[in-house]
């Protein structure tokens, strides 16, 4: 019987199929992260004129306005939320803001959240197993006239995605 020499086609089919079935795989599951809110995003107390406008709460906890807002200082507390990360060392942290929050007037109405920037700002790196990381958020409220927007409590919850690599 005559042996059959192999061709370079068939040879390089052949060393294909070495090389698809020789690659080596690996993964990592890292561990989950824990996320846990500390304190709220609180806007205090203001009031609208004609137009209406924004209020901004910065990620440090300062406040300031925008069109014909007047900010009022009533004691009614202005903060930034903080968020506390927990991972391990060397995660990875990327924040992913949720849609805009529509908080509901205890008067009726409503007013529009934007969640602001991040300190840090995202993506950052856990430095430290078992320390819990503060996540400062800011937010900015779009605010209507007095018709539109009635005297009273506006509350809500906005949604934030946590994302660990």
């Amino acid at each position: 019987m005559p042996s059959k020499a192999i061709g370079v086609k068939e040879l390089l089919i052949l060393l294909l199929l070495f090389i698809l079935i020789n690659v080596p795989v690996k993964a990592q599951i890292l561990p989950s992260i824990t996320v846990n809110t500390i304190q709220q995003l609180k806007f205090g107390a203001f009031t609208t004129l004609s137009n209406g406008g924004t209020v901004i709460v910065s990620a440090t906890g300062s406040r300031s306005v925008t069109g014909n807002i007047i900010a009022l200082n009533m004691g009614a507390p202005v903060q930034q939320a903080i968020i506390e990360v927990q991972a391990v060392a060397g995660t990875i942290i990327s924040i992913v803001p949720g849609a805009d929050a529509v908080l509901t007037g205890s008067n009726g109405g409503t007013i529009t959240l934007h969640i602001g920037s991040t300190q840090p700002a995202s993506p950052f790196v856990i430095t430290q197993s078992s320390v819990r990381v503060p996540v400062n958020i800011g937010g900015t409220l779009t605010v209507n006239n007095l018709v539109l927007n009635k005297a009273g409590n506006y509350s809500g919850t906005f949604n934030m995605i946590f994302i660990s690599q």
